[in-house]
């Protein structure tokens, strides 16, 4: 029997997921089919309909939180992050699990940084916090009182737009379109920038990451979910399935 998986979310007619999990499965010889579909709420409700068939979901905005009413346990990063990204089925249970952690610390693994700026207040900057809990953090979100509330739980402190914008890495994950006005000189450090669909921000940093480096990155940690039930561990033929993922979204070696 074919095994379903599905990215779910709203707005998702431009997710790449699809892309990326199709080629995994296919690199590996499994059968599986990884679908689109456009869910802005009642998740548990449709958790409900789907047959044994569904063995795994990689949810996004504006699900994230949802998600962790639905699972009938919670990993502890999904716990930290108050975010689970991926549910995946065992025994007939959805557990939760929070890959973007994985995927921003995979993203800058061969940068050297001290500081990190975290530009937003949401599901992603949460995920940020915790994955860069080991560096001095500033937070800078347009809502001081929710920039507050992400120091107040994981640490760092709140800062300035152009203090955030000035540290060695800075990690936007506001929405698309929402940075580049608030841009107004160059910065010295690293830009990752999670709306992987933006293109000028990073000319005004010294040297700038896709976006779609996290995406990946979090695709495989859930790879390693859907298959082996953990993402700790990389897979076998994890070498064969990255290179398939990068090139299915037109990404380089």
């Amino acid at each position: 029997m074919t095994s379903n998986y599905a990215v779910l979310g709203s707005p998702i007619a431009h997710s790449k997921s699809p892309a990326l999990h199709r080629a995994a499965f296919a690199a590996s010889g499994i059968e599986a089919d990884y679908e689109t579909h456009e869910l802005a709420g009642g998740l548990a409700n449709y958790i409900s309909t789907l047959d044994e068939s569904w063995q795994g979901l990689s949810l996004t905005m504006p699900l994230k939180e949802e998600a962790l009413d639905v699972a009938e346990q919670l990993h502890p990063l999904a716990i930290s992050t108050r975010a689970a990204n991926t549910l995946v089925r065992v025994s007939g249970a959805w557990l939760g699990y929070n890959t973007d952690v994985m995927g921003l610390q995979q993203a800058v693994s061969n940068q050297t940084f001290e500081t990190v700026g975290i530009l937003g207040n949401g599901a992603t900057a949460r995920s940020a916090a915790v994955a860069f809990e080991d560096y001095e953090v500033l937070v800078w979100a347009r809502n001081t009182d929710r920039a507050m509330a992400i120091t107040e739980s994981y640490g760092g402190r709140v800062s300035s737009l152009n203090d955030a914008l000035s540290c060695d890495l800075v990690v936007s994950t506001l929405p698309a379109g929402a940075l580049e006005p608030l841009l107004g000189t160059q910065y010295q450090g690293v830009l990752i920038d999670v709306a992987y669909a933006n293109k000028g921000t990073g000319s005004h940093f010294a040297s700038s990451i896709s976006g779609l480096e996290m995406l990946l990155w979090q695709a495989v940690g859930q790879q390693r979910l859907f298959r082996t039930g953990q993402f700790e561990s990389p897979l076998e033929d994890e070498a064969a399935v990255l290179a398939a993922m990068r090139s299915a979204i037109g990404m380089g070696e």
